[in-house]
């Protein structure tokens, strides 16, 4: 039987990992270091190299849905909301990382088109939701789709290791954040800005980065 608090822990702990280096190259063994624990071990939580890829990509399709929960949560305020979106954004870009896409698409194409079908419904999701707020009067009116489709692309550029260090005299933290503010005056009303809060988003920019 899986045992999910255990294999959810050491699902964390690989995530980073294969952000960076391609899993399929990765060995059982190398998995097991990574992890910090012995092939015994592993094999109590993870059935097989597959299953632990199974996982993460289930790990990610469940954290692609909650897109649904944030957007759908008219208790919060749609500036809050706008904030708890850009951070996911970046979270999955930071995980679901153009070489692990590359990777699952070549070697586990299954469960690329369902982490891919998965992505699409969040889009469509934050369209809604923006849309929404533009209607309201928070938002100004622009495409969402396009909106959606810079946050990704930039975010993406953003954290290529070569991005800061070599051709912009930026820290991650700076080019996040400067993106974030970028997006913040392009999506909201200038009538609304004073409602926004800094500096709990930066602190949140922070720890996201700290976990790679």
């Amino acid at each position: 039987m899986r045992k999910a608090v255990g294999a959810d822990h050491y699902i964390e702990i690989i995530k980073p990992v294969i952000r960076k280096n391609k899993f399929s190259q990765l060995k059982i063994d190398d998995i097991a270091k990574y992890m910090d624990i012995s092939k015994v071990t592993l094999y109590k939580h993870f059935s097989s190299k597959d299953d632990i890829i199974q996982q993460v990509v289930e790990y990610e399709m469940n954290y692609l849905q909650q897109a649904d929960a944030v957007v759908n949560d008219e208790s919060v305020s749609y500036i809050e909301r706008f904030q708890q979106t850009f951070l996911q954004s970046l979270i999955c870009v930071i995980f679901i990382s153009d070489l692990f896409l590359e990777d699952l698409k070549e070697f586990y194409p299954r469960l690329f088109e369902s982490l891919v079908i998965a992505q699409q419904n969040r889009n469509k999701k934050l369209e809604s939701f923006f849309e929404a707020g533009m209607d309201q009067g928070i938002f100004n009116r622009m495409n969402a789709v396009l909106s959606l489709v810079q946050d990704d692309a930039t975010l993406r550029r953003i954290m290529e290791p070569t991005f800061s260090i070599q051709w912009y005299d930026l820290t991650l933290k700076q080019a996040v954040m400067e993106f974030y503010r970028m997006k913040k005056y392009q999506m909201i009303r200038p009538e609304h800005w004073d409602k926004v809060d800094e500096f709990q988003i930066e602190d949140e920019v922070v720890r996201i980065l700290q976990t790679i």
